[in-house]
C-alpha cells in the first residue's frame, strides 16, 4: 500500500472561501424564481383579527392544554383539537438521533462535531443556508456541524414561489494520491406538506436532497464547481384541497445519493450535503380566490462515507 501523504491543513480560509462559493450565481441557478412574487395576502379572522394573531393566539392556549398532559416520550405524534370550526394541531416529533461510525482504512467517515473540537478530517466543519422570501429555516449553524440536524420550510400564496435550503459541509484531501472517491452520505427525513385554498389554480411543492462538491488548488486559487448531484424524496403537483401530506425515509446510494469522482492530492475539497425545498403557486383564477401551499422537512446526517480508491 502507498505511504499515506502529507494530509495538508484546513483553515478558517477555506470554510469563507466553501461559504463564499455556495452564494454564487452557478450553484442558484436551478432555485425557483422569487423575484415576482405578489405580496402576501392579508387574511383575517372573522371578527377582524389578523390571521397569524387570530391563530397564535389559540395555538398558544391549546399548547398549555397539551403541556399539562405531561405528555412523554411521544415522537412522530400531532395532538388536535376543534375549537369554533377551526381545527389546531401541535406536532410532538423530534429529528433522528445522530450516529457516527469510526473512520478505518480508506474509509474516512464525517459526523456531528459534538465536542467542538474543529476537526475537518472527522466532522462537519461548516454550516450555510439559503432561503426564498417565503423560507423558514429551523436549523441553527451550531446543530448542524453538532448535530447533523437539517430542519427548514418553504411555502407559497397564489402568484408566489420560493425556497429553503440548508446543509453541512465537510473537507477532504486524498492521503494516498491521486484516487477515484466514492462520496456517501446517509440521510433520515421526514417530510410534510399541504395544499389549501378554495380555487382550482395548481400548486406544486418538492423536497430533495444533494451533494454538492467544489475543490481549489492547495495554495489557493484555480477553483471549480465539480458535482452537484441531487434527488427528489418528495414531490406534489396538485389543483386538489390536500393537508398533512406526510412521507418519510432514509436516502443513501440506494436511492441515488452518491458520487464518484477523481480526486487530485494537490487540491482541497469541500463537500456540502443538502436538504432543499421548493414550493410554487399559480396566481388567483378569481376575485378573492387564493392557493396556499407548504412543505416543510426535518432530516440529520447522522455521517457522511468518503472511500478512496488510488488510480
Amino acid at each position: 500500500m502507498a505511504t499515506p501523504i502529507e494530509p495538508g491543513d484546513v483553515n478558517e480560509r477555506d470554510v469563507a472561501t466553501a461559504i463564499e462559493s455556495l452564494k454564487s450565481g452557478s450553484f442558484k441557478s436551478r432555485f425557483v424564481r422569487t423575484d415576482c412574487n405578489t405580496p402576501d395576502p392579508e387574511w383575517k379572522s372573522p371578527d377582524g383579527q389578523p390571521i397569524k394573531d387570530y391563530v397564535g393566539d389559540k395555538l398558544s392556549r391549546f399548547r398549555k392544554e397539551v403541556d399539562a398532559l405531561k405528555v412523554r416520550n411521544l415522537h412522530g405524534g400531532v395532538l388536535y383539537k376543534i375549537d369554533s370550526a377551526t381545527i389546531q394541531t401541535v406536532a410532538h416529533h423530534h429529528l433522528f438521533d445522530v450516529t457516527a461510525p469510526t473512520p478505518r482504512d480508506l474509509f474516512h467517515v464525517y459526523g456531528p462535531d459534538r465536542d467542538s473540537t474543529g476537526d475537518w478530517s472527522k466532522y462537519y466543519r461548516f454550516a450555510w443556508k439559503d432561503k426564498g422570501p417565503n423560507g423558514i429555516i429551523f436549523s441553527t449553524d451550531a446543530q448542524i456541524i453538532k448535530e447533523g440536524k437539517l430542519g427548514c420550510n418553504s411555502y407559497a400564496y397564489s402568484g408566489q414561489s420560493s425556497f429553503a435550503l440548508v446543509g453541512a459541509g465537510i473537507f477532504f484531501i486524498p492521503y494516498y494520491g491521486n484516487a477515484k472517491i466514492s462520496i456517501r452520505p446517509y440521510v433520515q427525513w421526514l417530510t410534510s406538506a399541504s395544499f389549501t385554498g378554495t380555487e382550482s389554480a395548481p400548486a406544486s411543492a418538492a423536497a430533495f436532497l444533494g451533494i454538492f462538491v467544489e475543490s481549489w488548488a492547495r495554495t489557493g486559487g484555480n477553483y471549480s464547481q465539480d458535482v452537484d448531484q441531487f434527488i427528489p424524496v418528495w414531490s406534489q403537483n396538485t389543483q386538489n384541497y390536500i393537508t398533512g401530506a406526510t412521507a418519510a425515509g432514509a436516502a443513501s446510494v440506494g436511492d441515488g445519493l452518491a458520487v464518484e469522482m477523481t480526486a487530485a492530492t494537490n487540491r482541497k475539497y469541500s463537500i456540502y450535503v443538502y436538504a432543499y425545498l421548493e414550493t410554487s403557486a399559480a396566481p388567483p383564477q378569481a376575485k378573492n380566490e387564493l392557493r396556499f401551499t407548504t412543505i416543510d422537512i426535518d432530516a440529520t446526517v447522522p455521517y457522511v462515507v468518503v472511500e478512496e480508491k488510488l488510480i
